[in-house]
């Protein structure tokens, strides 16, 4: 039996499969929620019931905001690499799209695969007219993901929550899905 299920997309790219979260992944995910050099734009590392918290939340997001997380898989083994978000939760600025990956899938083109997949599913399956993403100023690597799939930096030390955040606006819709390819 069953309580409370959703319907979770699956994308696939080239290299990898989006997908929702699965209770094997929570290993995957705990490790590089832990891992300082990962999490060090996101709030800092996680561990223990922290890094369960993160995880019920991502794996839960479909089910109250009709988008959500995905688990970034490498397609050839389905092992969880990191996660990719199209998400609004109340008092977000907009529509996001964000992207962390585990240090050993940094470095691949693998945030451009998943993160351009994920923004042509919501333009063309959720039909959002618009998307940004919220990246820490120091973020150099999530600026540079963020131009390869056609943004630019639109506003600076946004506050949002107990943060702040530069909004990076993503090409509308016409353009995303005209394109070939990452994004």
């Amino acid at each position: 039996m069953s309580y409370g299920a959703v319907d979770i997309p699956v994308i696939e790219t080239e290299r990898l499969r989006l997908r929702g979260f699965e209770l094997r992944d929570f290993e995957a995910v705990a490790g590089y929620k832990a891992d300082p050099h990962v999490m060090r734009y996101t709030g800092g590392p996680e561990s223990g019931f922290n890094a369960w918290k993160s995880f019920a939340a991502m794996a839960g997001s479909w089910v109250l905001l009709d988008s959500g997380y995905f688990c970034i898989a490498e397609k050839d083994s389905d092992v969880c690499i990191g996660h990719c978000a199209l998400f609004k939760p109340p008092g977000w600025p907009e529509h996001e799209v964000g992207y962390t990956l585990a240090r050993q899938a940094q470095g691949k083109g693998y945030a451009v695969e998943a993160a351009g997949a994920a923004l042509r599913f919501a333009y063309d399956e959720l039909g959002w007219d618009t998307a940004i993403s919220v990246i820490d100023p120091a973020n150099t690597a999530s600026q540079g993901v963020a131009r390869r799939l056609g943004a630019s930096k639109e506003r600076e030390s946004v506050p949002i929550w107990d943060f702040t955040a530069d909004i990076w606006r993503h090409l509308p819709p016409a353009q995303v899905l005209a394109r070939k390819g990452a994004a």
